[in-house]
This record gives C-alpha cells, structure tokens and sequence, in this order.
C-alpha cells in the first residue's frame, strides 16, 4: 500500500513539473522581427527602457531590443533541451500544455468586425463582445475560438485568416441571400488607461487585415 502511494505521488510530482515547464513564459513562434514591430511588444520595451534608465542602465530601446531578442533565442533553444525528455508523455498521454504563462499584458488588441454589403450599403453583423451585433456570437466569442480570433491580430497568421474569411463567406452567402459581399476586418486599439475610462475618452484605433469577399461566386459553386 505504501509503495503503491508513493508511486502516485511520483507520477503526481512529474506531472506537475512536466505541465509547468511547458507553462513558463516563452515567445514561441514570436521570434520574427516584424512581430517585435508591432505597437504592444514596442510599447512594452519602452517602458521597461525608461524603467532600466530610471535603475541607472543607460541603454537605449534599441539596445534592449537586441538584447531581449538574444536572450529569447537562448531561452527557447534551452526551453527546447528541458522539455525534450517530456515530449513521449505529452504526445501519448495527451498532456500538452498549451496556455503559457503571460509576459505582459496585450496592450493594442485586435477586435473582429463582419460586416455584409446590400446594393452600396455596408452593414454590421458582427462586432466581437457585442451584444448586438452578433452574428455566430455563440462560437465566435467561445474561449476557444477567441484565442483563433486573437492571433489574427498578427502578421504571422495572415494565412489563417485568409482560410477564416473564406470560411464566413460560405456561411454569409446561404445566410444573406441578398447580400453581394461579405468583409471582414480587425480594429486595433490601444487599451485605455483608468483615467482615459472614468473621463470617457477612448484612444482613437485603426483597422487592419481587411477583406472583402464577393458572395454570388461561392453560391454558384454551392450545390
């Protein structure tokens, strides 16, 4: 019986340190320079660059920068040499820890928009968190699929976006007869401060990753 309890505890023990090294905070598929471009990972090094400088390290932005992006390769060369002695229990056991730990909040997050065009008006169907505008609400605003919908925000997933507005296009061709296109785009905006919410000033966003699909060519190849 006693033996039995300590090879619980043992599998309960390698558990526990196989799922929380995949869970360490890691840029898995993030190491491109375009991506460290974007405005969240830039807002992010200039706060802790004038926090450094505030530490007495005199660097600047860009030297953080070559910095950070030398230590992430390491750490993810060394992540990979950890975790490569775990990769039989993830892939047979089904044990795979997708969900990292966060670095630092997304502070210019993407929302969905789809909007379908009726002679030469544009009219919004879907706003992502939308009460009203909710068209396929229920399994576009899932945990699941908003964790999709939040890598469409970023250049490396343009591929994958393509194949997500073609598939809304077949649904908005049954689902909108009349309709004669169908577009889809993201809107980025810069989270607001506590401040800029108590005094209702919102920053001002842009859209990005726009497409737009005519219908009638997918209901003519539709049976």
């Amino acid at each position: 019986m006693k033996l039995t309890a300590h090879f619980k505890a043992a599998l309960i023990a390698l558990h526990l340190v196989a799922i929380t090294l995949q869970a360490m905070p890691a840029p898995v598929g993030a190491m491109r320079k375009a991506e460290w471009k974007d405005a969240t990972v830039q807002d992010e090094l200039a706060v802790w660059t004038h926090r450094l400088n505030g530490w007495g390290v005199s660097w600047t932005q860009q030297e953080l920068e070559d910095h950070a992006w030398t230590v992430a390769g390491k750490w993810l060369a060394t992540r990979r040499t950890v975790l490569e002695p775990f990769a039989p229990y993830y892939r047979y056991c089904g044990t795979h820890q997708s969900w990292r730990m966060f670095v630092a909040p997304h502070r210019y997050p993407s929302r969905l928009h789809i909007d379908i065009r009726t002679g030469s008006e544009w009219t919004p169907v879907y706003v992502g968190r939308d009460p009203e505008l909710d068209w396929h609400a229920g399994w576009l605003d899932h945990d699941r699929m908003r964790s999709v919908v939040f890598r469409f925000g970023w250049k490396s997933y343009r591929r994958s976006y393509r194949q997500f507005a073609d598939f809304m296009a077949g649904h908005a061709a049954v689902e909108f007869p009349d309709a004669t296109h169908v577009r889809l785009r993201m809107y980025k905006q810069r989270t607001p401060s506590p401040e800029e919410v108590r005094l209702g000033e919102l920053p001002e966003g842009k859209f990005h990753s726009v497409r737009v699909l005519p219908l009638e060519p997918i209901r003519e190849r539709t049976p």
